[in-house]
């Protein structure tokens, strides 16, 4: 465990007394931490409570994505929900989450942005049939949606030109020609855009680019 990782586990477990190291599960690769979460509303009213695992990789901390269970099968296991048959909870889209291991993760700030809000809202959820503040769509219609908040992009056949600049399928020169808007230097216009892509990295890049491309042609995904 590097000295970052130990010193975030301090900070966590001296802040949030109902989780533990799970002795038993920790291993060489990962942090295993099981606890409580309760939730309560804004006027310090109990609504209920989740047990929960923090699967946290040890290699590379604090560049990496903690995973989150479910373990006390409150939550219905259902696509709209946000949780897997098994109990991963989906706590934010991939993109999102991709960006916070880019900047390094803090366990407890982590979980005050990501793991309590997850379970506050499906009691959120529950008793009003709808998320606090909305909540990401599906599939490809979330990666839509997240190019949209997050770039303000729209336009299927622009973002694929980002897409495609940013794979190196659209060749680029900070000081000529913008292949994307066609303004003359492309560091004065589109590039910060497709660095930023670039962050996600080839894989998920190439999964949005063949979003969009069907999208663009009507096909229903």
């Amino acid at each position: 465990m590097n000295t970052k990782l130990r010193k975030d586990l301090t900070d966590f477990l001296n802040t949030y007394f109902d989780f533990s190291i799970n002795t038993e599960k920790t291993c060489s690769r990962y942090l295993i931490l099981d606890g409580v979460i309760e939730v309560v509303d804004t006027k310090g009213v109990f609504w209920d409570d989740y047990e929960v695992r923090l699967v946290i990789p040890k290699l590379g901390y604090p560049y990496v994505v903690p995973e989150v269970y479910e373990i006390s099968t409150k939550i219905e296991r259902d696509y709209n929900f946000h949780i897997s048959k098994n109990g991963n909870c989906c706590l934010d889209i991939h993109h999102k989450l991709i960006l916070e291991k880019r900047r390094g993760v803090v366990i407890i700030d982590f979980y005050k942005k990501y793991i309590y809000p997850f379970f506050a809202n499906h009691q959120y959820k529950i008793k009003t049939n709808s998320y606090a503040g909305g909540e990401y769509k599906h599939d490809g219609d979330g990666v839509v949606q997240f190019y949209e908040e997050e770039f303000k992009l729209t336009d299927y056949e622009l973002i694929i030109k980002y897409l495609e600049c940013s794979l190196g399928k659209l060749k680029t020169n900070r000081n000529r020609k913008c292949p994307i808007c066609g303004s003359p230097k492309h560091k004065k216009c589109c590039r910060k855009t497709v660095e930023k892509l670039k962050c996600f990295g080839k894989e998920i890049l190439k999964l949005d680019l063949d979003i969009f491309k069907k999208k663009l042609n009507g096909v229903q995904i």
